[in-house]
């Protein structure tokens, strides 16, 4: 195997190691996009009642004392509504105690800020005239509709704004979007008491049915995962329609993910959809899916031999190091019925973590004679190299147009490992060498690191070495024979360290000069 095939393949070898993925991560969302909050009062109550209920099992209770004056619901939107695209505001009213008054506030954003403040004059508030149910001819004991369009509204602060319907109102007011919503409850004040139930409060596309996992997101995951680990997420559906729906859930796996398990199991023949058929109004329910990262398995073992008189350059790379990486899993809901079709869809982001590992590089340059003799094992957890080099320095002759040029280069070995998993490197560097004879094994994995030398050399050479606590780094100069052996074992119980050990023996008199530290 020529030197340049060899280099080819490790060259090859350490690209297939280093991996950089990016994604784009998408942010998950609810079944609906708005957020409501039940008022709080000393002489009143409010809270979610599974005693009745228009869409699904669950609705809101409001109820007043007859000490108290009223009680809400407030909604918020996670994003602002425009006024544009607010062609429905309605809500089911089933009344149980008094002739209550009913009252709404549309808090708008001119400003372009995201919210309503009452201070910033290009704000909007609309608020509707109250009026008691009796008065919108809602009957007790049962199940009405509210159209909020049916209502007439006022400017808050602004006598000179005419009363109106709302969609005349909207048609005065430009560039508003609605940020908040009040739905007010007042007592009926010939009443001890004032109560009623709220269901199925509809702003534009968006639904509040009080139901417990409308606001959970659709899509849910880990923030961050081991390469090779499992990564569970959850998908919320449900029926946001009046009408019995078919649903059908389907699953995008990310490609560095395999599907291992989920509960409820999908359809037969498939690992990534659900079916509900006949799923009826306000039901929501919960799937959960485990997958697995993949990780590397990739395993090579390389034995060259090179050898010619010439000029020569090898460099080499492995390294066993994973860089971190977005996993991206997506889902998407359809439901189909009687009243429409709907489809939703959302995704979560998983950052798979890095892993540190073990890099070794070495190569050589230099002009003579030259042989050597290399074995090389990889596998993601360990790295080791056993090579025995030979070179003597003489002219070479490199060819340029009509001319030839005789270089008489040195030789230059170079050998760099580190295992950052144990916080160990070694360096050694051979240079200005007329006489290079060198073999040296190596091994970088989490249980064992070693590096063994022995050298023949007549020149300059630095050893560096960093362990944990421990730093050295020495300088020889001229010819010399050298023999070092430098390992350490981990096992559960700990550590076993051979500090290292370097036997260098002069061959010329007054020609060494050793540095070190640490």
């Amino acid at each position: 195997m020529s030197a340049l095939t060899a280099n080819r393949l490790i060259i090859f070898l350490s690209t297939l190691t280093i991996i950089s993925i990016l994604a784009n991560a998408s942010m998950a969302h609810a079944l609906t996009d708005l957020d409501y909050t039940l008022g709080k009062s000393k002489y009143g109550a409010s809270y979610v009642s599974d005693e009745e209920s228009f869409h699904g099992i669950d609705s809101a209770f409001l109820s007043i004392d007859d000490d108290g004056s009223y009680i809400r619901i407030s909604v918020s939107m996670d994003e602002p509504i425009s006024i544009e695209d607010l062609d429905q505001l309605n809500m089911w009213i089933d009344p149980q105690l008094g002739d209550g008054n009913i009252q709404l506030d549309l808090f708008m954003d001119g400003d372009g800020s995201g919210s309503y403040n009452s201070k910033s004059s290009q704000d909007v508030r609309l608020r509707s005239i109250k009026e008691s149910w009796s008065e919108m001819e809602i009957s007790s004991d049962q199940w009405s509709e509210l159209d909020g369009f049916d209502l007439f509204y006022e400017k808050y602060g602004d006598k000179a704004f005419p009363s109106c319907s709302l969609q005349d109102c909207l048609g005065m007011l430009k560039n508003v979007n609605l940020v908040r919503l009040y739905i007010t409850l007042y007592k009926d004040g010939k009443a001890p008491r004032t109560s009623a139930f709220f269901d199925y409060i509809k702003i534009g596309d968006q639904v509040i049915s009080f139901e417990p996992l409308e606001e959970e997101e659709i899509k849910d995951g880990p923030a961050s995962a081991s390469p090779g680990g499992q990564l569970t997420y959850t998908i919320t559906y449900g029926n946001n329609q009046l009408d019995p729906v078919d649903l059908v859930v389907r699953e995008s796996y990310d490609p560095r993910t395999f599907f291992f398990e989920a509960y409820p199991a999908p359809d037969p023949g498939t690992n990534n959809v659900w079916t509900f058929h006949n799923l009826a109004p306000g039901a929501h329910g919960q799937i959960t899916v485990k997958v697995k990262t993949k990780k590397s398995t990739c395993k090579a073992s390389i034995n060259g031999a090179v050898f010619g008189t010439g000029y020569t350059s090898t460099n080499s790379l492995l390294n066993t190091n994973f860089d971190s990486y977005l996993v991206t899993n997506s889902v998407t809901i359809s439901a189909k019925g009687s009243s429409g079709e709907s489809n939703l869809s959302a995704s979560a982001t998983t950052t798979i973590r890095p892993i540190d590992g073990s890099a070794l590089s070495f190569g050589e340059h230099g002009s003579g004679t030259f042989s050597s003799k290399e074995k090389l094992s990889y596998s993601p957890s360990s790295i080791s190299v056993s090579r025995t080099i030979n070179g003597s320095r003489s002219l070479a002759h490199f060819n340029l147009s009509r001319h030839a040029i005789l270089l008489p280069l040195a030789w230059f070995s170079s050998l760099q490992g580190e295992n950052k998993v144990r916080d160990i490197r070694w360096d050694n560097q051979f240079y200005q060498a007329d006489l290079l004879n060198l073999s040296y094994r190596l091994q970088l994995s989490k249980s064992q690191s070693f590096l063994e030398t022995s050298s023949h050399f007549r020149g300059w050479a630095d050893i560096a070495r960093d362990w944990p606590g421990a730093e050295s780094d020495q300088r020889i100069v001229g010819e010399f024979d050298m023999v070092s052996n430098d390992w350490s074992k981990w096992a559960s119980k700990g550590s076993k360290t051979q500090d290292a050990a370097l036997e260098c023996c002069p061959l010329i008199e007054g020609w060494q000069e050793q540095e070190s530290e640490g």
